[in-house]
C-alpha cells in the first residue's frame, strides 16, 4: 500500500513540474510582451512628461514599439 503513495507523489510532482516547464516554454515561444501597446505608450508618455527621458529617446522607443507591432507573428 505504501508503494501507491510513492507513485502518487511522483506523479503529482512530475505533473506539477512538467506543467511549469510547459508554461515557461509556451510563454517563450509566443515571443510577445505581456504588456499592451497602449500601456507601453502611456508609460513612455508619463516618463517624457516627468523629464525622465528625452524627446529623442521617446520617439525612438515609440518607433521600436510600432516596428514590433508590424512584424509578422509566428
Amino acid at each position: 500500500m505504501a508503494e501507491f503513495g510513492v507513485w502518487a507523489m511522483i506523479a503529482f510532482w512530475g505533473s506539477a513540474l512538467g506543467g511549469i516547464a510547459f508554461a515557461i516554454t509556451w510563454a517563450r515561444s509566443r515571443n510577445r510582451n505581456p504588456l499592451s501597446r497602449e500601456l507601453l505608450l502611456k508609460s513612455l508618455k508619463q516618463r517624457l512628461d516627468k523629464n525622465e527621458i528625452s524627446q529623442q529617446e521617446y520617439d525612438r522607443k515609440v518607433a521600436d514599439i510600432n516596428a514590433h507591432d508590424t512584424q509578422p507573428r509566428r
